[in-house]
């Protein structure tokens, strides 16, 4: 049976990702770091909008089960307008932020991103 010291263990954890490093990795679409600095890869677990028009993201490690709570900044009025004008031409508005391919959807009046919680119009 083999004995883990903890120069091995030291080794194996990753290192913790600033908050605005997480979001940038969750707007690319690549990996998110576990929120605690295990090593693993967290994914988003619930998603939610403020009553500002930010979002709210919750992100839970793969690995170690932590969960970590990340807002999501209100939309900018240049976001907003590039949706708007985007749906006044008829096309599929989609998420100002992220990198891949994100369809808002409508909830009344308003247009949000089911990914990052975001409002982009009101």
């Amino acid at each position: 049976m083999a004995i883990r010291t903890g120069q091995n263990r030291k080794a194996r954890r990753g290192r913790r990702v600033s908050r605005a490093g997480v979001l940038e990795r969750f707007y690319a679409g690549v990996g998110t770091p576990c929120p605690v600095g295990c090593g693993g890869t967290a994914q988003a677990v619930r998603v939610s909008t403020t009553p500002r028009g930010g979002g709210e993201v919750w992100l839970e490690c793969t690995s170690c089960a932590q969960r970590a709570r990340y807002e999501v900044p209100p939309a900018t009025p240049a976001e907003k307008r590039k949706v708007t004008i985007a749906a006044k031409a008829g096309g599929e508005p989609l998420c100002a932020r992220h990198a891949g391919r994100v369809t808002l959807r409508a909830r009344g009046r308003q247009l949000f991103c089911p990914e990052c919680g975001v409002v982009f119009r009101e």
